[in-house]
């Protein structure tokens, strides 16, 4: 009955290891620009070019992270233009891709909103609210192995009439800086879920 017992233990503890090593750590990833959902976001918001700047984001996080060897997005971009392709792309593209770079998985992903809380207490301070959503896929196999959902909030002071630096988010004036910290921390929580999920490491501290 010991013996039996023993066998039971190891057996589930060999299956804990398997699902923790989904991914081995140190593999090399490359980062696609995120999508922005179309009629989810404002059209100032694209403007912003928020795409590219989740992606820088999110490449922040991994190598802060160190999990990952993140592949150079210049070469990223360089390849994406050479086979004039545009960084937000569907699964098909992003495995195709992942073959032509040599990488074993591709991180791709969306912005799924960027939205503005209005304080009607306080009328000189709104929060501007982004959600995105990171996927990590195999190339080999096209298979999505893990995805992740971050959110971030950034206050945004009141904008004058006479500011230039803001956008117009539904009928609502808030800094583009705001609305950049709000994307930051949402790529940096997806990423600290992501690693959390993949390597059942504790989150580290995010940055304020």
């Amino acid at each position: 009955m010991k013996k039996l017992l023993t066998i039971i233990i190891v057996s589930l503890m060999t299956f804990t290891i398997a699902e923790a090593s989904l991914i081995e750590k140190g593999s090399t990833v490359a980062v696609m620009d995120l999508g922005v959902h179309k009629g989810t976001s404002d059209p100032d918001v694209n403007l912003l070019r928020a795409e590219g700047a989740s992606g820088e984001y999110v490449i922040q996080r991994l190598v802060e992270t160190k999990n990952f060897e993140v592949k150079d997005r210049t070469l990223v971009l360089d390849t994406l233009a050479e086979l004039k392709m545009t960084g937000l792309i569907d699964p098909e593209t992003a495995k195709k891709i992942g073959e032509i770079l040599g990488v074993k998985y591709i991180i791709y992903g969306n912005v799924v909103d960027v939205i503005v809380d209005v304080d009607k207490s306080l009328v000189t301070v709104n929060t501007v609210k982004a959600h995105l959503v990171i996927r990590i896929m195999e190339v080999e196999t096209g298979n999505i192995l893990m995805a992740a959902k971050g959110e971030g909030k950034s206050a945004s002071a009141f904008v004058g009439d006479s500011e230039q630096n803001f956008i117009v988010i539904g009928t609502t004036k808030v800094s583009q800086t705001a609305v950049h910290n709000a994307l930051q921390k949402a790529a940096f929580q997806a990423v600290d879920i992501l690693n959390e999920r993949l390597f059942g490491t504790e989150k580290t501290k995010k940055k304020k």
